[in-house]
């Protein structure tokens, strides 16, 4: 060692080198996220995807598990995700709402998210609960 630094012989850094990239092969690959109940076969792969990337847009540092999917009489798609809390845990089901044709993406909001009409985003809360209502609920 010489000057703080560290000296290798080539051979042993190319061991070096290779054991680091066999650790990177074994790292774990990302899954594609799916939907966990199947619920999915009613629907095309294009619709899935959009449904499937929209989710992700929204909720991928959360895991979100998406299950329940089923189209509308209106054309929209219905569904559940439950995500992730702070905490590792997973909340529970709530159901959303997804048009296709605008990608428009809403979950269901939670009960005590609509107490106040004054709170910040209220009203697209509320439209977003009319919307599941109007299109989810049979």
């Amino acid at each position: 060692m010489t000057g703080g630094t560290i000296r290798c012989r080539p051979a042993r850094r190319l061991a070096l080198a290779l054991l680091v990239l066999a650790g990177a092969a074994r790292a774990p690959v990302a899954q594609a996220q799916t939907v966990e109940d199947g619920s999915d076969v009613g629907l095309g792969k294009a619709e899935t995807r959009t449904v499937l990337d929209l989710v992700a847009e929204r909720f991928k540092a959360l895991d979100p598990k998406v299950t329940a999917l089923r189209r509308s009489q209106s054309g929209w798609i219905c569904g559940s995700v439950n995500v992730k809390n702070r905490e590792g845990l997973y909340l529970g089901e709530r159901g959303f709402v997804v048009d296709p044709a605008t990608r428009f993406f809403g979950r269901v909001p939670d009960g005590p998210e609509l107490l106040s009409p004054r709170a910040k985003g209220f009203a697209e809360m509320e439209q977003i609960r009319q919307a599941y209502f109007g299109h989810c609920l049979d």
